[in-house]
C-alpha cells in the first residue's frame, strides 16, 4: 500500500487560484494533502475516476472515493481540515457565502476547523451537518453517525434538528427520521482512525488561510498546531479576484 505524506508548494498555490488549464477555469476550492492507499478523483464532467495525488487540486463538482484500507486528506480554501475513511465517497460542492460545502454520499469523514472563522456543512443522505467548532466525526452508513469531540455541530433535516455539544453524539436512522437526542460519548464509542493521517507542514496552511479570503479585512486568529500548541496569526486577507 503506497502511503503519502507530503504537502508542497501547491498548498500556496491554491491561495493563489492555481487550478486546471485555463480553459476550463474551475473554481479551486480544496487542496489533496494526504493520500494513503487507492484514493481516486472523478473530475467535473468526467464519466470517469483517475489517481488522486498530493497537491491536487479540488473544485466544485470534483468527487472523491476511498478504496480498503485506504485515507485521504484535504484542506478548503475556507480553512477546514477533511480526513476521509477507507469505503467512502465524497464531493466538493459549490462554496456559499458562510460555509464550505461537502456531500458525503457513503462513509465517514472527520473535520478539524483550523481556525475560528473556519465553517463547513456536510450534506449527507439523511440530514446536514453544520460544523461550528474544532472537531467533528461524520459516518454515514446504513445510519447516519454524528460525534462531536470540540466545538458544535447541528444535525438537521426535514423532520427535526439537534444541537450537538463537545463530547455528544447522534444517529440519524435516513432522511424519513429526525435526528435522535445528543447523548453523551463513551470513551468506547470515540473514533481513532482519524489519527492515522498524519499531515506534515502545517506552516503552509497558515500561509493558505493569510492568503485566502473574500475581503479585505485584516485576519487575526489562531490555528491549532499538531502537537496541541497554538499558534497566533496574523495578516492582511486578499479579495477574491
Amino acid at each position: 500500500m503506497k502511503t503519502t505524506i507530503k504537502v508542497a508548494v501547491a498548498v500556496a498555490a491554491l491561495a493563489a487560484g492555481w487550478a486546471r488549464p485555463a480553459f476550463c477555469a474551475p473554481k479551486v476550492n480544496a487542496v489533496a494533502v494526504y493520500i494513503s492507499g487507492d484514493v481516486q478523483v472523478k473530475r467535473t464532467g468526467e464519466t470517469a475516476y483517475s489517481e488522486l495525488k498530493v497537491n491536487d487540486m479540488l473544485a466544485a463538482g470534483d468527487s472523491i472515493k476511498t478504496g480498503p484500507a485506504s485515507r485521504a486528506g484535504i484542506v478548503t480554501k475556507g480553512g477546514a481540515e477533511v480526513r476521509l475513511n477507507e469505503n467512502s465517497v465524497f464531493e466538493m460542492e459549490a462554496s456559499g457565502k458562510v460555509r464550505d460545502l461537502i456531500k458525503l454520499s457513503v462513509g465517514q469523514l472527520w473535520t478539524r476547523m483550523l481556525h475560528r472563522m473556519s465553517k463547513i456543512n456536510v450534506r449527507t443522505p439523511s440530514a446536514v451537518c453544520a460544523v461550528r467548532g474544532t472537531e467533528a466525526d461524520i459516518e454515514q452508513r446504513s445510519l447516519l453517525t454524528v460525534k462531536v469531540y470540540e466545538g458544535h455541530v447541528d444535525v438537521q433535516n426535514t423532520l427535526g434538528k439537534q444541537s450537538l455539544m463537545a463530547g455528544q453524539m447522534t444517529t440519524v436512522a435516513g432522511a424519513n427520521a429526525a435526528p435522535d437526542a445528543p447523548k453523551k460519548m463513551s470513551g468506547g464509542e470515540a473514533g481513532k482512525w482519524q489519527e492515522e493521517v498524519k499531515v506534515s507542514d502545517y506552516e503552509k496552511f497558515i500561509n493558505l488561510l493569510k492568503e485566502s479570503a473574500a475581503s479585505g479585512k485584516t485576519l487575526k486568529t489562531s490555528v491549532k498546531m499538531p502537537d496541541g500548541s497554538v499558534k497566533q496569526i496574523e495578516g492582511s486577507l486578499k479579495k477574491k479576484q
